[in-house]
């Protein structure tokens, strides 16, 4: 039973030597007195899922009818989900119309702020640019959900920027999906390492150089096990179970980082074809040249397990899974595609070859079901998995590969969102400004906005979502 002598608080952190901290799932032990888990308000999370290079429409778009439909084989890892998926059909990024630098980077820049690529510095292939003209769409809605959190929003990448454009704290217009404002970037976290230490683990405060040495070769796990008994101790029989499965969870992924488990691979990449590495910044690019990216995939599964980690432990409640730069200039000479060149080669850059972009989408659509396996794996406190209180909008830059054309663009929702939007459903729309679909999300979360990003592009809120 719980009461006010054994509850513990929604923020409690496992702490250890030298500042290191343990973020903890929802346990029974955090409700109040009395309380119960279906009194429990269980949080609504957003997730953005970035593909690059637009899509095959045709391959893309199932068959059949509304609530009765057949997806293609591109997207038949999906199948599992089919009653939590909405594909959108028939949404333009017209405002991309507007405004200056290339397609890419324009598409970059519209699809989550609703609004132009600003003059600037950049060579962009099309003209000089900067940054999008206003804030994207998840930070206006993580300033709603993630307050009093640790994180406001957290990104993440496998491949930002792997041609080189952008690096570090550094963004480039074709690269940039995350804005905090007109012409203010956040780039994603694009180093393993870093981001399951500034995660998981903190260093703070005047111990953190004496900490730092032992960081690397000690666990998180191991320097918070004293405060891991002792908190298990107090728990019930679901609370331990939980726990331990969480802490089973986390130290998988650090053995995936340092070498110690099956996912060795995802530890030091691949050298860059005739550039040195860097080995204090793992499995990142960012050198100007396209690179033998084996390590991709596994940085990738990485990544999405640090994102759903970030939201079971509401540390964060919006995130991003950007999986790559706008042209994705990483060999995919990886399983299962075995191909000897990168992903925008097959686009246009070396003729559009259709047979090829089909093998890649169906890998990249894949990830998208290993995303929503991973969010469907938590349980909630109230019984529900982190999938049924999740909106994930699957995006990409372009719509057709070989001309750059931004017109019925591939949006995918899945995830139930708590029922507020009907899944299960390939929904025709007229076609219109992919602005209303902005709009809606934040009603969704919340709003009560009608207009969103550029107002020459808005006429309300998409209808038919619910």
């Amino acid at each position: 039973m719980i009461t006010s002598k054994n509850r513990i608080t929604r923020r409690t952190l496992l702490r250890g030597a030298g500042g290191v901290s343990l973020g903890l799932p929802f346990l029974e032990a955090m409700l109040r007195p009395g309380e119960s888990h279906a009194a429990s308000t269980v949080p609504l999370r957003l997730v953005v899922f970035y593909s690059p290079g637009g899509t095959l429409l045709d391959k893309w778009r199932p068959s059949g009818t509304e609530t009765n439909f057949v997806l293609s084989d591109m997207m038949a890892s999906l199948n599992p989900f089919k009653d939590r998926l909405m594909f959108l059909d028939g949404l333009d990024m017209s405002v991309t119309s507007k405004g200056v630098g290339h397609p890419h980077s324009r598409g970059m820049a519209g699809v989550l702020t609703g609004t132009q690529l600003l003059p600037g510095d950049f060579e962009t292939g099309g003209g000089g640019a900067s940054f999008a003209d206003g804030p994207s769409v998840d930070q206006v809605i993580a300033g709603r959900v993630s307050q009093g959190l640790k994180f406001p929003s957290l990104e993440y990448s496998s491949g930002w920027s792997i041609s080189g454009r952008s690096a570090g704290e550094v963004s480039f217009a074709a690269d940039q999906l995350t804005m905090a404002g007109s012409k203010k970037p956040i780039p994603p976290q694009t180093n393993a390492v870093t981001a399951f230490n500034r995660v998981f683990g903190s260093l703070t405060g005047t111990a953190q150089e004496q900490a730092a040495e032992a960081a690397r070769t000690k666990s998180i796990l191991d320097a918070v096990a004293d405060q891991y008994q002792s908190l298990s101790a107090r728990l019930g029989p679901a609370d331990k179970a939980k726990l331990a499965e969480h802490l089973e969870m986390v130290r998988q992924m650090e053995q995936s980082l340092t070498g110690g488990g099956s996912n060795a691979s995802c530890a030091v990449p691949m050298a860059p074809m005739g550039v040195d590495v860097d080995p204090t910044n793992p499995m990142q690019g960012g050198t100007g040249v396209i690179v033998s990216a084996t390590n991709v995939p596994a940085k990738g599964k990485v990544m999405t397990d640090l994102l759903v980690s970030s939201l079971a432990c509401d540390l964060t409640r919006v995130a991003t899974m950007q999986w790559a730069d706008s042209e994705a200039k990483f060999i995919l000479n990886f399983d299962p595609l075995n191909m000897p060149d990168h992903h925008h080669a097959y686009q246009h850059e070396k003729g559009f070859q259709p047979d090829a972009l089909f093998k890649i989408y169906q890998w990249y659509a894949s990830n998208f079901a290993y995303l929503l396996q991973k969010l469907d794996s938590v349980t909630e406190a109230d019984g529900t998995t982190l999938l049924d209180n999740t909106l994930v909008l699957w995006i990409s830059e372009i719509q057709k590969p070989d001309d750059h054309s931004q017109t019925n663009m591939p949006f995918v929702i899945a995830g139930k969102a708590q029922g507020k939007v009907r899944t299960g459903r390939w929904v025709k729309v007229p076609s219109q400004p992919h602005n209303g679909l902005l709009v809606s999300l934040l009603n969704i979360f919340g709003g009560s906005e009608t207009t969103f990003g550029d107002p020459d592009f808005n006429h309300g809120a998409l209808t038919g979502l619910t």
